[in-house]
């Protein structure tokens, strides 16, 4: 869990730094920028990570073989979810996307071919929530240093991905990771404390 938490500290304050230190076009295009056909690959199936499937199949594994945290994962999940849509949809409603908020910019963006764009409802970011909250539970679960540090990875590698897919800004990516990490540590503190008053 310490590594896992670890590697979202440095994911904050990095992207943090990153945000406040460059203007939105600097950063577009030094992560779009940077592309070849392998990391359209690579972004993409990273992306598909934090997608409904495994999140579904983890809830399945739980109800399976670990139904002390069955609940407290499904609360999280709610919880994050229902916070990021209420954001997307109810407080940043003309949050436009990179693809719609540079259209008049004339800069030639790397789009993947073959690739859905969205254009709205950009803040903050759905699957980087999901994949740090689906992580902080693999973290959880697994409990050995490396399990917690391969996840943490991987979910920052799927909020890098939605910024080279043109699909977020990198500040919906540090929203939607805090709102992700936040509502599983909140679920399982209530979660842990409990266990102990047994």
């Amino acid at each position: 869990m310490k590594a896992f938490l670890g590697i979202f500290i440095f994911f904050e304050v990095v992207g943090w730094l990153f945000v406040s230190t460059f203007d939105r076009i600097d950063q577009l295009q030094f992560i779009n920028g940077h592309n070849s056909a392998v990391a359209d690959l690579v972004f993409q199936a990273l992306t598909a990570t934090a997608e409904v499937v495994l999140p579904i199949l983890l809830l399945l594994y739980l109800l399976r073989f670990q139904k002390a945290y069955a609940l407290p994962y499904v609360y999280s999940y709610a919880l994050s979810t229902g916070l990021i849509q209420g954001l997307k949809h109810l407080v940043f409603t003309d949050a436009l996307r990179p693809l719609a908020y540079f259209a008049g910019s004339g800069v030639k963006w790397h789009i993947v071919p073959g690739l859905l764009i969205s254009e709205f409802n950009s803040m903050p970011s759905g699957h980087t929530g999901a994949a740090f909250f689906m992580f902080f539970w693999v973290a959880v679960l697994l409990r050995r240093w490396f399990w917690g540090l391969l996840g943490g990875i991987i979910a920052v590698g799927v909020a890098y991905s939605r910024v080279y897919l043109f699909q977020h800004f990198p500040v919906d990516t540090l929203v939607g990771a805090a709102i992700g990490v936040g509502s599983s540590a909140l679920f399982y503190s209530i979660y842990d404390a409990k266990s102990h008053t047994k």
